[in-house]
């Protein structure tokens, strides 16, 4: 300790690039942990399993999908791999009978749901076998902790009363422990599978389509290996007896099963962030790196003074382990300090939500991924602190056991600055810097393309105008507002919405730009039809007369919707641009009349919509998936649903118009409560928050890169300057210009992290491959991000190396030889 604080520049040089190195790996580490190993907040989680159907035509991979009711029942009677199954699917319901309505996150579930997770109530009980029995006999609920709270005020006396959900009276049978949101990951509330047909999908039951999910806890004996070989019969056997309506005979159905852990991961999440641990690992090891190089730097400092010890009696065992115990003692405060860093860090780094959850769940599985500094993490950095101390002063403690006691003993400051001699000599620390060169251009790179990926996804061309409109999704009951009287409804929503002050126009649709929209398959008129499979597929919409004004689409040719345009009039469509070029090449599509597969009043050749308009393109599907911007419109008012997104375009700011809007939906409804409200721009922008979290993080780290490795040349170039200060005077005393030194200093200081940037190069064509899935219209090879960063990377090597090279450009010669 006493000899570190006689160096108190270079102790704290090293510590704090330890704690950077540390830190910065501790933090990625956690993480990751939390997106990808931390197993999900449910008793014996690694048992639990999500299982799906399975289809594909030859060929072809196969997709995944949920359940109906009737298969998933079917599959628990002959499924014998798993101890407990349950179905379960997302709901959003609305309080009501209070003084306001209040939107809430549900789960409809089986009874034997909280059995498979080991949930069981601090209050009251769960859903009993004779509650899943007959359809709307027992109306029940389960409340969570937090709705208790909120709703009941932890009232003792809970259990027997009522809450009201979609107009209709639960009896509270139990309440969940605190902190259980189920596996959506957000339920406050819990409805029993029966009780649904009566608050959120008067089908639920009987429907043939599959929206439920299925989970289930294997049994002990039982290797996931066998339940799926198990589960693949039985899903065949499930799909004969009860084929799906677009069952296509080539197809071939299966069901499998999928651990929760790996369920909870968007596919594309697990490469990204191991991409961005193996670059924090770069780093790390630059800071390691660069703190060798300082250290290796003293060693050479303290030759004289290792000679003198072993010459006074000294062995050299116990001098190994002296210097060992001060890289000790450096690791330790690093760790210390990464520790600290990632304690921070943790604690106020901002994960945008959902950021790695699964796509195409429809929510029915929460991502359980906020980071957060825990014991798991803290062991990960005593273990990463106690890696370091055993690699970092290594090699700075051999160097000075090899001395020669007698040549040590000699050295003088002549004869240091002998040893310091050419920059240009293969040396550990030269070897050092080329590393940290390389390493800090490949990060360097990697940030460059994320950032460059994430520029051109905010510069697209989204073809809507999001400032100044207002989005919420609007899900009354099915039961009370059924498809039927649907239009109706949104046509009094739209209307006192529009009256609203500071309103301009508003619309409906079932989804938003960015975040996907509903599909069908196209039939035109007067073509032969294709066979189902073949039928190419299309966006679909139902909007409202001021759709494309609203949210700004432009009328490319004919005319939009208007407000005559209603059911038992003539159908209408209106189309995109791409639909136009797409399916009518060559000719005009106004007139043409088309229909859609699925089940709107639009799937029969005799429910046709005549083309009356184009309109420019508009991106539905998130950036970073595959596009498909074939859209067809059609009036709500000639067929819609009564659950949309509406869309509200305000003068000013879309906030301010909320508690209007909020008191005219209650005149149309007093149960009717708007869901998930945000600006539209809001809503958009975090379509690409993974890629911004991304591009922000691989940012910092480059950034840190990119400072360590700049003080490790320049550490290396200012020590080698400093051992020369003899041959710098002989120089300047033989009538060498100064600038001449300086350029002297450049060509030998810029060697080797010339060297590095070319292994760099080479190194980033390899590792940036990693990051094509998430990159957007950028290559991993772009040669402009190729350039810009090996350009800045160079400037900073030659800043590093001139600022040492001016003080060799002022040295005074009489100084430097008074030796002599």
């Amino acid at each position: 300790m006493r000899s570190l604080l006689r160096a108190r520049g270079l102790t704290a040089a090293v510590v704090c690039t330890l704690a950077i190195g540390i830190g910065a790996l501790t933090t990625a580490f956690g993480l990751a942990d939390a997106a990808l190993w931390r197993e999900p907040p449910f008793d014996d989680a690694a048992g639990l399993h999500l299982l799906f159907i399975t289809r594909a035509r030859p060929g072809e991979a196969p997709r995944n999908e949920r359940w109906s009711l009737a298969r998933s029942q079917m599959l628990r009677r002959e499924a014998t791999s798993f101890a407990e199954m349950a179905n379960y699917s997302a709901a959003t319901l609305t309080l009501t009978g209070g003084d306001e309505t209040e939107p809430v996150s549900a789960e409809v579930v089986s009874p034997s749901y909280f059995r498979t997770l080991h949930a069981t109530a601090v209050r009251g009980r769960v859903f009993t076998a004779d509650e899943d029995s007959v359809p709307l006999a027992h109306p029940v609920a389960v409340l969570s902790w937090e709705l208790w709270r909120r709703r009941f005020a932890l009232d003792s006396g809970v259990i027997g009363k009522t809450v009201g959900v979609s107009g209709v009276s639960l009896t509270v049978v139990g309440v969940m422990p605190r902190g259980f949101r189920g596996l959506t990951g957000r339920s406050e509330l819990w409805i029993p599978t029966m009780m649904a047909p009566g608050i959120s999908y008067a089908d639920y039951l009987t429907t043939n389509q599959n929206f439920i999910s299925v989970v289930a806890r294997l049994r002990p004996a039982v290797s996931p290996s066998r339940a799926r070989t198990e589960l693949a019969v039985v899903g065949a056997r499930i799909n004969s007896a009860l084929p799906p309506n677009d069952a296509d005979s080539a197809e071939l159905f299966g069901a499998t099963a999928v651990s929760l852990n790996d369920s909870r991961v968007f596919r594309g999440t697990r490469q990204s962030v191991l991409v961005l641990v193996a670059g924090v690992g770069l780093l790390y090891l630059l800071a390691c790196a660069n703190v060798t190089s300082l250290l290796l730097g003293r060693a050479a400092s303290r030759r004289r003074e290792a000679a003198l010890r072993v010459a006074v009696g000294c062995g050299r065992g116990r001098l190994l382990r002296h210097y060992l115990a001060e890289g000790v003692v450096l690791s330790a405060a690093g760790g210390a300090g990464g520790l600290l860093i990632a304690f921070w860090t943790s604690a106020v780094l901002v994960v945008p939500t959902n950021l790695w959850a699964p796509r195409n769940f429809y929510g029915s599985l929460a991502p359980f991924s906020d980071p957060a500094f825990g014991l798991r993490t803290l062991a990960f950095g005593v273990l990463l602190t106690a890696v370091t101390a055993l690699i970092v002063p290594w090699a700075s403690a051999v160097s000075l056991l090899r001395i020669d006691v007698a040549s040590g003993l000699r050295e003088g400051a002549r004869g240091m600055s002998t040893n310091g001699g050419a920059m240009r000599r293969l040396s550990a620390r030269g070897v050092i810097v080329a590393l940290e060169a390389a390493v800090a251009l490949t990060l360097l790179v990697a940030s460059g393309l994320m950032i460059e990926s994430f520029a051109r996804m905010r510069n697209s061309t989204l073809g809507v105008e999001p400032a100044h409109v207002l989005s919420f999704w609007l899900r009354p009951s099915e039961i009370r507002v059924p498809p039927a009287a649907a239009p109706e409804f949104i046509t009094r929503v739209l209307g006192a919405i529009d009256r609203v002050p500071g309103v301009v126009s508003s619309s409906v649709d079932g989804g938003a730009p960015l975040a996907g929209s509903a599909s069908s398959t196209l039939h035109v008129m007067g073509r032969p039809a294709p066979l189902p499979k073949d039928a190419p597929p299309v966006t679909r919409h139902y909007v409202g007369p001021g759709h494309f004004r609203t949210l700004g689409i432009p009328l490319l040719r004919g005319r939009t919707f208007t407000d005559a345009d209603v059911a038992g009039q003539s159908r209408v469509a209106v189309i995109s641009e791409t639909a136009a070029r797409r399916f009518w090449p060559g000719e005009d599509p106004i007139g043409q009349r088309v229909w859609f597969g699925g089940g709107s009043n639009f799937d029969r050749p005799d429910s046709s919509a005549v083309i009356v308009g184009i309109v420019g393109d508009v991106v539905y599907q998130p950036l970073d998936e595959t596009q498909n911007r074939a859209s067809f419109y059609t009036p709500f008012a000639q067929f819609s649903y009564a659950t949309r997104m509406v869309f509200v375009r305000t003068t000013g700011d879309p906030a301010a118009v909320i508690g209007g809007v909020r008191s005219a939906l209650r005149g149309v409804d007093p149960d009717l409560a708007m869901h998930d409200v945000q600006p539209l721009a809001e809503r958009m922008g975090s379509s690409w928050a993974r890629h911004r979290f991304d591009a922000m993080l691989f940012s910092g780290f480059a950034a840190l890169a990119l400072l360590l490795a700049a003080s490790g040349i320049y550490a290396v170039v200012a020590y080698a300057v400093g051992q020369r200060t003899r041959e710098m005077g002989i120089r300047l005393a033989l009538g060498a210009p100064p600038e001449s030194l300086v350029a002297l200093v450049l060509r030998d200081g810029l060697l080797f992290p010339l060297l590095g940037l070319v292994a760099g190069i080479g190194t980033s064509l390899a590792v940036t491959r990693l990051l094509r899935a998430s990159l957007y219209e950028v290559t991993p090879t772009d040669p402009a991000v190729f350039g810009a960063t090996t350009t800045l990377l160079v400037a900073v090597a030659v800043v590093a190396c001139l600022v040492p090279a001016r003080r060799a450009m002022r040295a005074d010669p009489l100084v430097a030889l008074r030796s002599d």
